[in-house]
């Protein structure tokens, strides 16, 4: 997605899941590779628990 305007809501509407990572401060947009590192972080420890 635009880090402006985000998705477009029919490429959401298209998808089976989506996933939202929640921003505080001051930071307003993540890299995708950041993005993938925190899902598959998230990922494992949900796995290991």
């Amino acid at each position: 997605g635009n880090e402006v305007k985000g998705v477009q809501q029919e490429v959401v509407d298209a998808c089976d899941t989506v996933i939202e990572l929640e921003q505080y401060g001051t930071k307003h947009s993540l890299n995708i590779s950041v993005c993938t590192g925190i899902v598959i972080y998230d990922l494992f420890y949900k796995l290991n628990s």
